[in-house]
């Protein structure tokens, strides 16, 4: 059984975690959308996730900027948390 915990709680969705600025663009660009409740954050972020992942399956050349980007974030991650030390 799901125990609903927040007013915006969906069938089949679970909680992801993105950085702060990651967040704020994806809000931008839902906002900046004709139809934004077709396009809640929740589905652009399970697409742009789906497909990163699709393409990291089918090219090493995606894969290789994926992961790329997932050092970058680790970077940012270890920046933000010395300065906060």
């Amino acid at each position: 059984m799901t125990t609903q915990t927040s007013g915006n709680f969906e069938h089949g969705y679970k909680a992801v975690l993105v950085r702060e600025e990651t967040k704020v663009q994806l809000r931008d660009m839902r906002t900046s959308l004709p139809d934004r409740d077709l396009f809640q954050e929740r589905r652009l972020a399970t697409a742009a996730i789906e497909l990163a992942i699709e393409d990291a399956n089918a090219d090493q050349k995606a894969r290789d900027r994926l992961l790329g980007r997932a050092r970058e974030v680790v970077v940012r991650d270890l920046n933000i948390s010395s300065t906060s030390a």
